[in-house]
């Protein structure tokens, strides 16, 4: 393989999540490098220990049996019911004694699977525990991908631009699924805000974007390993980004080091934003008893913030950036690039930028394709050091 900057002049791309309070670790996480496998599917958790769903099926369809794969039912015109757990094992309209897992396949592709109203590609998985179930979509990462841009992406982009967040995106799908090989599920659809593929349009630039830059991920090398890792984009990253592993204090396999972004930090004062909240109102969103003392955890190489420590009479709280984000709000913390003047009893936030600061800037991505850089150069300026991968090219039968 060779780096982005190295196939620069002979590649171009056609293209036309944090819960509560945690104590601060001085190292991130590390984790076991497993290097990508040809073309596969992701495992993604719809719905977890929940009584009962509406599955309905429109044509033709298969009900195996996972553990041996034998079938167990089949239909032709569909069929509409709550499936739920009993004593014996699952109900969906008629029972199946002694089957507690079911995994339902299309057997067409005119066939559609509904759960709770909303449209999934792919299979899907259903197994019971304690009387509970949960649900499993089973899907190839190509459609995954378009489903998940397809929610995130809600405005126009240059097409060299999408190319790069359609890499970015199935990198970060292949890092869920190397990390979770054996897992029954790699992602949970409401950590990535994945809802089916029901607003996939046809021929829309997301699905050009993918297809035209189909099995392609990049890789980092690590321990003598080409591994996928987790990526991300943020708005406006107001002329630098924060290394992954130092904003959320887990590995990734992800690249050390962030980059300058000289077009973001061309617009860095335009992109100001300040908002001022009582010390009151602070602490019953941080949940705390009252705030006697704030304290920032700054990356030193771009002064972001990944987390904020605050002081009460007896102890202190920490909170990463992004559950700091959640509780204050995005629409007033807009980015981890800020700092704080406590005043006698108010604080306030000053910041640049939009969004977490980690990864592709989409300010200068878009800048860098005005320009007439295509998706690999722009991918190079945001991940040095990494390698363009095609996993179709990779020995090995697809799942």
């Amino acid at each position: 393989m060779r780096t982005l900057s190295a196939i620069l002049a002979s590649t171009l791309l056609a293209a036309s999540a944090i819960a509560g309070p945690t104590t601060l670790s001085a190292d991130p996480i590390l984790e076991k490098a497993v290097e990508p496998a040809s073309p596969k599917n992701i495992q993604i958790l719809l719905e977890q220990g929940i009584t009962e769903a509406l599955l309905e099926v429109k044509g033709s369809y298969f009900l195996f049996n996972p553990h041996d794969g034998s079938k167990i039912s089949s239909g032709i015109l569909g069929k509409r019911f709550m499936i739920h757990a009993t004593e014996g094992g699952l109900k969906w309209g008629e029972e199946f004694p002694g089957f507690y897992q079911v995994y339902l396949q299309p057997r067409s592709a005119d066939t559609s699977i509904f759960i709770n109203g909303i449209q999934y590609a792919g299979s899907i998985a259903i197994y019971a525990i304690g009387g509970r179930i949960n649900i499993v979509n089973d899907i190839d990462i190509e459609s995954y991908v378009k489903g998940l841009l397809s929610l995130q992406i809600t405005q126009p982009l240059e097409s060299e631009v999408m190319a790069a967040l359609a890499i970015l995106a199935r990198t970060n799908a292949y890092y869920a699924v190397s990390r979770h090989k054996e897992a029954f599920w790699q992602v949970a659809a409401t950590d990535v805000g994945y809802q089916g593929n029901a607003l996939i349009g046809p021929n829309s630039a997301i699905e050009k974007a993918v297809d035209a830059t189909r099995h392609l991920i990049l890789v980092h090398p690590m321990d003598g390993k080409s591994l996928p890792f987790a990526t991300l984009w943020t708005e406006h990253s107001a002329g630098k980004t924060i290394p992954y592993h130092t904003m959320f204090r887990a590995d990734g396999w992800a690249p050390p080091n962030g980059v300058d972004a000289p077009h973001a930090a061309l617009d860095r004062k335009d992109s100001k934003w300040s908002f001022t909240i009582s010390k009151k109102s602070l602490a019953q969103l941080l949940d705390v008893s009252q705030v006697k003392g704030i304290e920032l955890f700054t990356d030193q190489g771009s002064n972001k913030v990944y987390a904020l420590r605050a002081k009460d009479t007896i102890e202190t709280h920490d909170f990463p950036f992004l559950e700091l984000q959640r509780r204050l709000g995005a629409n007033r913390l807009q980015s981890s690039d800020f700092t704080l003047t406590v005043k006698e009893d108010s604080v306030v936030f000053t910041g640049y930028g939009k969004g977490v600061g980690v990864g592709l800037c989409l300010y200068s991505a878009s800048a860098m394709a005005q320009n007439g850089d295509n998706a690999v150069k722009i991918l190079s300026k945001f991940f040095p050091d990494t390698y363009l991968l095609n996993l179709n090219a990779i020995p090995g039968k697809r799942r």
